[in-house]
């Protein structure tokens, strides 16, 4: 019998990653950072419309790499609370389109493949609002579009929902700023 990974386990499994590849923050000087490694998890969204609301709860977690404004993820979800409910990978892009302070603004598209479902074809176009609240992580609201399409039927949700992020802040022109390693070197 195949087990099965719960949303919580991936989120942990992410993470340990996360933190394993972020740069250690010490004492030492502050700098540009040109890429470093994220996670996201969206434990819940909402999509708009009719229907049970175990229907209408999706969640995902999504690991991936910053480069500059840019980050470049995998994203594992499920798309409703049923037990039966089916599971999707996607790849997504999101940047940072505007930075103001704490606060910004992201675009992201993403695209995947949904699991045992007669629409496995899926297409995601969303926007965000988002807080860098400490030092590496952060939270916000999210709103967009989910497309999903098969050979018979085809169906199209808009979602809204919160979001956490785990990585490196971003300064307001949309950079990474992380610790820099001060390298002493002594000349004899």
């Amino acid at each position: 019998m195949r087990k099965r990974f719960t949303q919580v386990q991936l989120f942990f499994l992410a993470f340990l990653c996360c933190t394993s590849c972020l740069n250690a923050q010490t004492k030492d000087s502050v700098g540009i950072v040109k890429h470093s490694f994220y996670v996201r998890t969206m434990p819940i969204a909402v999509y708009a419309g009719a229907g049970f609301m175990a229907d209408r709860i999706t969640q995902n977690i999504e690991v991936g790499k910053s480069i500059g404004v840019i980050d470049i993820g995998l994203a594992v979800g499920r798309t409703s609370l049923r037990p039966d409910t089916t599971t999707y990978l996607q790849a997504r892009v999101t940047m940072d389109a505007c930075q103001y302070g704490i606060f910004s603004n992201e675009l992201a598209i993403g695209g995947g493949y949904v699991f045992n479902s007669s629409t496995p074809l899926m297409l995601e176009l969303s926007s965000t609002i988002f807080a860098q609240l400490g030092k590496n992580w952060g939270l916000g609201l999210i709103a967009g579009f989910t497309d999903l399409s098969g050979d018979y039927n085809d169906s199209s949700r808009n979602f809204y929902g919160l979001f956490f992020r785990y990585g490196l802040m971003r300064n307001e022109n949309g950079a990474l700023i992380g610790s820099h390693k001060t390298h002493s070197h002594h000349h004899r």
